[in-house]
Formats: C-alpha cells, sequence, structure tokens
C-alpha cells in the first residue's frame, strides 16, 4: 500500500513551470488567454514578450499541410456577421464577429497581425484575428493628403495625390510594428507630384510622421498594398516596376521585375504582388483575363532573379469552373502538397467571391476546394472585388498596441496641453497642430474634438455668421469681411443650422456638408437622384458617429394627393445608404431642425389624407437605430408660410401671418403644449423685411436680439424695442441674387474623417 501511495504522490506532483510554459504554447491564442486569468503570476508570465515569441513558432507549426485561412463575412445587409475560418479538409468555423462590416485583410499576417480596409465603413485597422483585438490607423479613411481642398482668398489649397498604398512592416532592431502609407500620383497629368511617404508606429503616442527618407517618382496603387519580407516593405509601381522600403532605417531601394510578358502589345499587364513560400511572388495577366496567367518567383532575393513557377491558361479551363472562379481578384494564397499524389505540389488561389481553389504547377484544371455558398458562411458578392480578400490565418498573442488615445492622454504633458487647446478656436488649434507630432495627434483624437466641440462653443458671445460664395467648392467668407463688397452673392441655397460644426445644405439636386470653420465639404451622393426633400444632418450620442437622414419623393401628384416616400440612413464612416421604415406623413419642403438627440420635419398638408390640423410634425430619435417617426401635433398654424427651428435649445415653429405682416414663434413646453415667446412685427421694415420672405436663423445670446435673412438683407431684431439692424445688404449692385448665410460653430469634426 505505501508503494502504491507513493507513486500516486509522484502523479499529483505539479509539472515544472518550463514543461507547462511549452504546453500553453501550442495551445490557440484565445485559450492562452484564459489561462491568463488563472492567477496574476500566470498572466505576467504568458503576456512576456518571451511567451509570446515561443507561442508564435509553436502554435503555428503546420507541417506542410495547408495554411488556416479566414475570409471576411457574408456581405448580406442583416443578420450576426462573423470572420469565417477555413483549412482544407475542415468545415468552415466563425471566428469571430465582425466589428468593421465587410473588411477586407489587406495584408499577409505579421506575427499574427494583418492589416484590415474596411471599404463600406471606412479607414484602416490592424487586426489579431485570433484574440479579436483591432486597433484602428488615424486618418485612413479619406487621408487629407488624398483629399481636394478648395483654396481660399487668403490660403491657397495644397496639392494632392491621387493614389495611397498601405503596408505593415516589423523592425526587429527596436520591435516596433510599423504602418507605411505611400502617396502618388498627380492630381493633374501633365505635373508630376514627387509622392510623400508616411509612418505610423503602432501603440506611439503621435500620429503619421514622414518618413526618414521620402520616396523617388513613382505610382503605386491602392489594391497593391505593400508585401513585407527581408526586412522591407515592397510597392509594386503601375508601371510595373518595384520600390522596396526598409522598414528599420526607413530607406528605399529597388528592384527589377520579371521578364517582359509574352504578348508585345500588352504594355502593362494587370498585375498582383503578394508572398508566396516566403518569397516574393507577382502575377501577371493580360488586362480583361483572356491571356495566360503567370506566376513569378523572386527565389534569390541576393542576386534579384526571378524564376516562373507557373503558366495558367483559363481558356483551357472546363466551362463550369471557368464560370464559378471568374472574379476580379484571384491571387495565389500558399503552396502545399495534395492532390492525388500527397507530394504532389500546388497553389491555393482565393478570389474575391471567397472561393478557393487549387493547381498543380503543370497549370491543369482548376479543383474548387470550398465554396462559401455551401457552408455556414452564406453567399459572397464581389463587393471591392479589386482589393483583396482571404488572409492567411496565424495563432498569435501579439497585441495592437495601445489606441491612440491610451498612448496620447498617457502623458501629463499632453493632458495638460489639452485643457488648454480646448478653449481655442478650431482654425488656431489647427495651425497649432504642426508643432509637433505630439500635438498633431492630440488634437486629431475623438475624445479631444469631442471636447473641444463643447468647450470652444461655450462662450457667451454673438453668433458666427458666414455666407456662401460657391456652394459647390465649400467656399465662405465672414460676415463683416463682405459687407459693402459686390458682386460677392450667391445663389439661392437651402442650408441646415450647425451641428457639432457639421451644416448640410442643398443646392438644386445636390446635397454638401461642410464644416465652414475650416472650410472642409464633401458632396452627399444619394442613393437615387430625385428630389431631395430633407437630407438632415444629425448626431448621435457624441462618443458615436454622426448619421445622415435623407427623405426624397419618388412619386407625388398634387392632384391626387398620392405621393411615395424613400427614407434611407447613412453613417459618416459609412458610404453606403441604408434603406429605412418611410414616415408616416409626406413630408414638407422645409429644412428639418435638430434638438437633443431628434430630427423634427414639417409635414406637407398638400399630400396624403386631409388633416384638420392645421400643422404636424414628425420626430426620429437618431439614438436609437430602431427608431421609427413620431407623429406631433404642431401649433395652430392657419394659412400662411411655416418653417421649423431650434431655439434656445427647443423645438420652435415660426408662423408667417401675412394681414398683420408679422411672424409668431410658437415653442413646445415640457407637456407638450404651444405657446407663443415671440412675435416679430415687420411690416414698419416692409417691403425690405417681409413675413412671407424672411426666416429666423438664431438668437444673439449677448442682447437677446433675433438674427433675421431675407435672403437680400440680413439684420438683428429687437422685439423689446421693435428695431431692426441691417447688418448686410446685397442691394442694388446684384439684382435677382440672394445670398445664404450659414451658422458657424467652432469644431475640427471634418464631413470625411469619421
Amino acid at each position: 500500500m505505501a508503494h502504491e501511495q507513493d507513486e500516486i504522490d509522484a502523479w499529483a506532483l505539479p509539472l515544472p513551470d518550463d514543461i507547462i510554459t511549452k504546453i500553453l504554447a501550442y495551445l490557440p491564442a484565445k485559450s492562452v488567454g484564459q489561462f491568463r486569468t488563472v492567477s496574476r503570476s500566470w498572466n505576467a508570465e504568458l503576456s512576456s514578450p518571451s511567451f509570446i515569441d515561443l507561442h508564435l513558432r509553436c502554435a503555428n507549426r503546420n507541417n506542410n499541410q495547408a495554411p488556416k485561412l479566414f475570409f471576411t463575412p457574408t456581405s448580406e445587409p442583416s443578420g450576426e456577421r462573423f470572420y469565417y475560418a477555413w483549412q482544407l479538409g475542415r468545415p468552415v468555423e466563425e471566428l469571430m464577429a465582425d466589428r468593421f462590416t465587410i473588411p477586407k485583410p489587406v495584408t499577409r499576417p505579421l506575427h499574427g497581425l494583418v492589416l484590415i480596409r474596411c471599404p463600406f465603413v471606412g479607414g484602416y485597422s490592424v487586426c489579431n484575428p485570433s484574440t479579436g483585438e483591432a486597433l484602428a490607423l488615424p486618418d485612413g479613411r479619406s487621408p487629407l493628403k488624398a483629399k481636394f481642398r478648395v483654396s481660399t482668398p487668403t490660403k491657397p489649397a495644397p496639392s494632392y495625390w491621387w493614389h495611397v498604398a498601405y503596408g505593415l512592416g516589423y523592425c526587429s532592431a527596436t520591435r516596433e510594428y510599423k504602418a507605411v502609407r505611400v502617396f502618388s500620383g498627380s492630381y493633374a497629368e501633365q505635373e508630376q507630384v514627387v509622392p510623400s511617404c508616411e509612418v505610423f508606429v503602432l501603440g506611439a503616442p503621435t500620429s503619421w510622421r514622414l518618413a526618414a527618407q521620402q520616396p523617388p517618382v513613382f505610382v503605386v496603387e491602392e489594391q497593391n498594398p505593400g508585401v513585407f519580407l527581408h526586412g522591407c516593405l515592397h510597392f509594386l509601381c503601375k508601371d510595373g516596376g518595384f520600390v522596396s522600403f526598409d522598414v528599420g532605417d526607413e530607406t528605399f531601394g529597388s528592384l527589377p521585375p520579371p521578364p517582359p510578358y509574352p504578348d508585345p502589345e500588352e504594355k502593362t499587364p494587370a498585375a498582383r504582388m503578394t508572398e508566396l513560400d516566403g518569397c516574393l511572388c507577382v502575377c501577371r495577366e493580360k488586362t480583361g483575363g483572356d491571356g495566360p496567367y503567370q506566376v513569378w518567383l523572386l527565389r534569390d532575393y541576393e542576386t534579384r532573379r526571378w524564376e516562373m513557377l507557373c503558366c495558367i491558361d483559363r481558356n483551357a479551363w472546363p466551362e463550369p469552373e471557368k464560370t464559378q472562379l471568374q472574379s476580379q481578384w484571384i491571387t495565389p494564397l500558399a503552396m502545399y502538397n495534395g492532390g492525388s499524389d500527397e507530394q504532389e505540389e500546388r497553389i491555393m488561389f482565393g478570389t474575391g467571391t471567397r472561393k478557393m481553389f487549387a493547381v498543380d504547377l503543370n497549370g491543369s484544371a482548376p479543383e474548387i476546394l470550398l465554396s462559401p455558398e455551401e457552408t455556414i458562411a452564406g453567399t459572397f458578392d464581389d463587393y471591392s472585388a479589386s482589393f483583396p480578400a482571404i488572409g492567411i490565418y496565424e495563432e498569435s498573442l501579439v497585441p495592437v498596441g495601445r489606441t491612440r488615445e491610451e498612448a496620447v492622454f498617457s502623458s501629463p504633458a499632453t493632458e495638460a496641453w489639452s485643457e488648454i487647446l480646448k478653449w481655442l478656436p478650431a482654425k488656431t488649434v489647427s495651425e497649432l497642430s504642426l508643432v509637433c507630432r505630439e500635438w498633431r495627434a492630440l488634437v486629431t483624437t475623438d475624445r479631444f474634438i469631442q471636447s473641444h466641440a463643447i468647450h470652444a462653443n461655450s462662450a457667451h458671445r454673438r453668433p458666427w455668421v458666414k455666407l456662401i460664395l460657391c456652394p459647390c467648392n465649400g467656399l465662405f467668407i465672414n460676415v463683416e469681411a463682405i459687407a459693402g463688397l459686390p458682386g460677392l452673392a450667391s445663389g439661392p441655397v437651402h442650408c441646415s443650422p450647425p451641428c457639432h460644426g457639421l451644416n448640410v445644405w442643398n443646392l438644386g439636386h445636390h446635397n454638401y456638408m461642410c464644416n465652414p470653420a475650416m472650410n472642409f465639404q464633401e458632396h452627399i451622393e444619394l442613393h437615387k437622384e430625385y428630389d431631395d426633400n430633407g437630407a438632415a444632418a444629425s448626431p448621435l450620442p457624441l462618443a458615436c458617429p454622426h448619421v445622415l437622414v435623407s427623405l426624397v419623393y419618388e412619386e407625388k401628384n398634387p392632384e391626387t394627393r398620392d405621393y411615395k416616400l424613400r427614407c434611407e440612413q447613412r453613417w459618416l464612416s459609412d458610404h453606403m445608404w441604408y434603406l429605412a421604415d418611410p414616415p408616416p406623413r409626406p413630408v414638407a419642403d422645409v429644412p428639418p431642425a435638430y434638438v437633443d438627440g431628434k430630427i423634427y420635419w414639417l409635414v406637407d398638408p398638400n399630400f396624403g389624407p386631409i388633416s384638420s390640423e392645421a400643422c404636424e410634425m414628425m420626430a426620429m430619435d437618431t439614438t436609437d437605430k430602431d427608431a421609427v417617426f413620431e407623429v406631433l401635433q404642431g401649433p395652430p398654424c392657419s394659412l400662411g408660410r411655416v418653417s421649423i427651428l431650434e431655439l434656445h435649445g427647443r423645438i420652435c415653429v415660426a408662423w408667417s401671418d401675412r394681414d398683420a405682416d408679422a411672424i409668431d414663434v410658437w415653442t413646445m413646453k415640457d407637456g407638450g403644449e404651444w405657446c407663443v415667446v415671440y412675435r416679430i412685427e415687420l411690416a414698419k421694415f416692409s417691403p425690405e423685411y417681409s413675413a412671407e420672405e424672411t426666416t429666423l436663423l438664431g438668437i444673439d445670446p449677448t442682447d437677446g436680439r433675433i438674427l433675421l435673412n431675407t435672403g437680400c438683407s440680413l439684420g438683428y431684431y429687437d422685439p423689446n424695442k421693435v428695431e431692426l439692424e441691417t447688418i448686410y445688404s446685397v442691394g442694388d449692385s446684384e439684382p435677382g441674387y440672394k445670398f445664404c448665410p450659414v451658422f458657424c460653430q467652432e469644431s475640427l469634426v471634418l464631413p470625411f474623417m469619421e
């Protein structure tokens, strides 16, 4: 019995720590993450750089098996979406929930980290699919260097580039992961703009910075991202050449291209670059896909000697496979041993529709390995098919690093500067951002932008009014600067009040969103070109992105009072419009108003069922994605022009009393009752100001005067003294013209930055 007890005690002894560490190093990353919760010591050991490196080597041993792949979720707009992982011979599995909305794995894994592009949400992120961590790159959705900006009377527009290509690299000397982007391509074909290269160190308390050496003249394209090998990022140029970027010392070099394409008429064949079998790989085919598909490998990197791995004639494929595998994006993913002969080398390819197939090195007929529509992954459309669509999956515990806000505000000095800069005008903050990279990173964080929008506008001062000089290009000028100058009037434009510094206006069938304080503008592309009747910008809570709501008439017949109204919503971080349930009432051709999380529209009494009520409104709560339109009873307005606006943080309705040539301003009390808060007497100021032509813009908080606009005159009305002071008038200098004043707010929010 004693002998048996000794054996039991021996088995009960804990394993040595180094043995436990080696066992855990072979587990999936998610399992290791669960073991980190055992104790503080385990968390410290399993989070150490040495264990992360060991896990990366041990957990990804595949013994010449086909690699594990991951691809993006289904393109269906409804239902939960996931990343899906798949390995040859195994079923498709849900890997992680989709937080990007149909993202694209742009690069091969670098220690498990993958650069993700989000074509619909916008921007780039560094993601670790093993752990589900993601880090959004700053200024990634629509970089300022690739954005056209209009010249102002005092400042010429800076240069901008048409093309930008991203890459992800690693510096072993400093153990830094660097996102790199190269801007190239002139905005004018006859000019040659020198490219620009920027670097962002993951987890650093700064934003993008210029690389140590700027690149030579070449043009890259976004659908050909940089490939990291041998310590360098390699970019495929538009003319077929190659440029290398040393991630360590940030200098540029070049590589010779493979031999010319066999078709002499094809000067620049369609080409893609990737990594295959540990080598730089280039695939070329005739534009249109009706020529030979060549796969070249740079086997000997030192001697720069290219080797053709295979040449595939897709026209010779059987018709079923040829049809199923049609896609704009077809790229080799990996080499493995398989087929009828287990030692036969084969190439696995991916397509934009997430189908995967394999061919042998002789370019034989393809074998379709996976069709996502036959699995839990569902169907896939070839969205943004010119970009990568499938990635290699690596088990990895490598962290993506601190978010930019965490890194920026970790410094007490930066925190102190934030408290000072948030009170300054947006233009001043923008100029001060050039002082250093730390300040630039600070003022572009969401946390600072939100704080600045609150504090910079809290001063008790007169309203800031600008006039639109050119609606199409977003040119503005302060009223004080334009007064008395002829020829500066604009055509009739319907403009909304500011919402966190953003204004929306309508010019004919065109809609624009702009930040007048920063002179930035974006054209709003509607889903369908109908007569617009109320595109409105409104924010969700400050921590969330802004949302646009568009109500357009597809049909309307004044004689029969029949109509068909279409409702769509779009978040600024997303270029897609999403169809929503239409409102229960027809919307009037009057600019909507936003108050406390809700957008309000006036109901058009000329369409739909005849109502006994003179005025109705509809409200939609933008803080609730599933919100429906709520019909509200308006004030008892009879015949006369009616408009809707926000005053003192409350929703108000302005009604024109034609007989008395006056305007009554109604406001809604907390109980839902309406009462008149202002009566604006305009009879003695007519015809320059008349009740039918005058609209209310806002209240001057310094003296309580009301700013009135007729399109020809702009003035302050004193309701106590019944006096009116005109501050700008077109007069006789521009007969027939009308200007459009815009209420401005200090804001760093840009229409395309979210």
